[in-house]
């Protein structure tokens, strides 16, 4: 395995090591043996392999669909039918998540904070304990108001964190194909900045 890759490795099975284990709003020993469990869109879905490749037995639940919105999905050309929304998929999920939830979602129906709320209330209604949420890039117009909200979001939630992609992919447009997707050096710099920013949050 190349010397980068195996940083990659170790540095996000530290990180959600951390999640589970750390010392605030630490979770119980039956939480403590359920996997962090990763919700997301398209991004998420075809960077999935990446996060299950450099994580190997540590790696989280992965939940990602194209067109997938937090409260509202849309359908792409060739899906036979619209995805599960991200609320649906986390009620579905009820009495099997544990401490941690990661959400990569915003780009298919923009939250704003009713949508982000009703994600949030559910989350704290399973007994959640930290909820980590990936900004979005605002490559494309029509991103920012979202960003705002879940900025605000997180001064009304005190176990929601914000994983701040859009800051670090800013200068990096190399990292994108239509500034939302991946390119393959995106999506291995996506994988490498949740480790990075969860480990940095502890």
């Amino acid at each position: 395995m190349p010397a980068s890759a195996t940083v990659i490795r170790r540095t996000l099975a530290a990180a959600f090591a951390l999640i589970v284990a750390g010392p605030a709003l630490a979770p119980s020993s039956a939480d403590a043996c359920v996997r962090p469990f990763l919700l997301g869109d398209s991004v998420l879905a075809w960077s999935a392999s990446v996060v299950r490749r450099e994580l190997g037995h540590s790696a989280p639940v992965v939940d990602a669909a194209a067109c997938r919105g937090t409260v509202y999905s849309c359908v792409s050309p060739g899906q036979a039918s619209r995805p599960a929304s991200g609320l649906s998929a986390l009620k579905s999920q009820r009495g099997r998540l544990g401490a941690v939830v990661v959400i990569e979602l915003g780009y298919n129906d923009r939250p704003l904070r009713a949508s982000i709320d009703r994600i949030l209330g559910e989350l704290r209604s399973q007994g959640v304990k930290r909820v980590f949420w990936v900004n979005l890039s605002e490559r494309r117009a029509g991103y920012r108001d979202t960003n705002r909200a879940l900025d605000a979001a997180a001064a009304r939630w005190p176990e929601l964190r914000i994983l701040d992609w859009r800051t670090m992919s800013a200068r990096h447009g190399s990292w994108f194909t239509d500034g939302i997707h991946l390119t393959a050096t995106g999506k291995s710099a996506f994988v490498r900045f949740l480790g990075q920013a969860l480990n940095s949050l502890h």
